[in-house]
């Protein structure tokens, strides 16, 4: 029976990563750039002869997952007010899910709110940009993302 392990690494920006095995320790780096927009996972045998997978995270920034319950107000959709559940955060953006997921567009102007489940039950106001939709939610980017969600708890909170 194989004894597989399986491990996550970020892409770095020359498109190279440290691949590092959950057994012995030992490190390799390899260019990934063959596996950009294709393939994710990698299945790897080490040097001590054991196989472990390879998850690759090509995503610039950490993205946090989460089960957060919001709203929201769709500025482009007259107004249109719905429940969300925020499924993942990140510095620049967010990626949440609802009933009416079918009627955002790309580019809509919406506003969300949420509680986020630290020790203070932080509540989060933020103006995002729908940039793209998926069959269940919809991902978007903060208006004043990178350096500004490191303001206050959603900073901390994501980096957590």
């Amino acid at each position: 029976m194989m004894d597989t392990k399986s491990v996550k690494t970020y892409v770095r920006p020359d498109n190279t990563a440290v691949l590092t095995c959950p057994h012995c320790g030992a490190q390799k780096t390899i260019p990934v750039e063959p596996f950009k927009g294709k393939k994710s996972k990698l299945t790897i045998k080490c040097g001590c002869k054991k196989i472990f997978s390879v998850n690759l995270e090509f995503r610039k920034r950490v993205r946090k997952r989460t089960n957060l319950r919001g709203t929201y107000v769709n500025h482009s959709q007259k107004g249109k007010r719905g429940s969300l559940v925020v499924k993942n955060l990140s510095v620049s953006g967010m990626e949440f899910s609802c009933l009416d997921v079918h009627d955002f567009k790309i580019e809509d102007e919406v506003s969300v709110e949420f509680n986020l489940d630290d020790e203070q039950r932080s509540h989060i106001s933020k103006d995002v940009i729908v940039r793209n939709i998926r069959q269940n939610s919809v991902g978007c980017e903060f208006e004043r993302g990178g350096e500004f969600a490191f303001d206050g708890p959603l900073g901390f909170y994501i980096m957590s």
